[in-house]
């Protein structure tokens, strides 16, 4: 198992989405790191990249819907009564797009290294 540091990772997954110039270098950086801080690792496996490209295109696809504010996931409101209804799951809001969502730590667990 070959393990890719931060640059390697930012050239990959720039490549295999088709992605030029520097705008999203911070964007992978910040997603290798979150996955690296997780794992306990010094960089990220190979095995790995499809996850953290995958990351980025969720962040990229959620930023051409809705833009980079705060959006909020309201389906439905009733005024009388008070009933809200959000329009969020676990893979839809803006928590589990930027950050890590139970699926995605189901899939570094197995890449993780405990600290005794």
């Amino acid at each position: 198992m070959s393990v890719m540091d931060k640059a390697t990772t930012i050239a990959t997954v720039k490549a295999n989405l088709n992605i030029t110039g520097t705008a999203r270098d911070l964007l992978i950086g910040d997603i290798w790191q979150n996955t690296v801080n997780y794992i306990n690792q010094e960089g990220v496996p190979e095995e790995l990249e499809p996850f953290i490209r995958a990351k980025t295109k969720d962040v990229i696809d959620y930023e051409t819907s809705f833009g980079t504010g705060q959006v909020l996931d309201v389906a439905s409101q009733t005024e009388g009564e008070c009933s809200w209804t959000y329009n969020v799951s676990g893979t839809s809001s803006r928590d589990s797009v930027y950050g890590f969502s139970t699926s995605d730590f189901g899939k570094l667990n197995a890449f993780r290294k405990l600290r005794w």
